[in-house]
């Protein structure tokens, strides 16, 4: 638009130009008005060229705005649909670990107290203060897992077990609390 009105003035600039320069001189005012619009028209082309340049330029950035927006509203997609598969997963889990604290409550519920049974002592382990059970340490097991199970606490096991780390092995036996 701005091109058109530039053209326009131009060449109305010109032809008043052209008019009065006739009236008032000769042929060689003539010469260099024509050679001075000449030189007006060169260089009012070369700002056309400039700005259709810029215009192509504008329209490729739109063009590649408009591709990035697809691309993000297709990522947007896609990151709702991962977080609904996490929170799938972490119901998934939940479930798991409930299963696995049953399956332990089952497991320890069938234990017989360490008073019942026939152990040969070791004169390194503490004894036990209270009444308690003994449990085999199963692959999997925590401290934490172990005393959701029987009601009790980690730092309880720790106690009656004279224990310093949480760390167990598989098959060590320990005491737990009767809660």
């Amino acid at each position: 638009m701005k091109t058109k009105i530039t053209t326009v003035l131009f060449v109305a600039a010109l032809a008043a130009g052209t008019a009065s320069a006739q009236a008032v001189s000769g042929a060689g005012r003539d010469a260099f008005l024509k050679q001075q619009a000449v030189a007006e028209m060169q260089r009012v082309s070369a700002q056309v060229d400039v700005l259709a340049t810029n215009q192509e330029e504008l329209s490729d950035r739109i063009r590649r705005t408009e591709a990035m927006k697809s691309e993000i509203e297709s990522l947007r997609a896609e990151v709702a649909a991962l977080k609904g598969t996490i929170a799938e997963l972490r119901r998934e889990m939940q479930g798991v670990r409930g299963e696995i604290v049953q399956d332990l409550s089952k497991k320890i519920a069938s234990m017989q107290p360490p008073a019942q049974k026939q152990t040969s002592g070791s004169a390194s382990k503490p004894r036990p203060t209270g009444p308690c059970y003994e449990y085999t340490v199963q692959q999997g097991d925590t401290l934490s897992l172990i005393a959701k199970a029987f009601g009790s606490t980690v730092q309880k096991i720790k106690d009656m077990n004279g224990m310093k780390s949480d760390a167990l092995r598989i098959g060590q036996k320990i005491n737990v609390p009767k809660e």
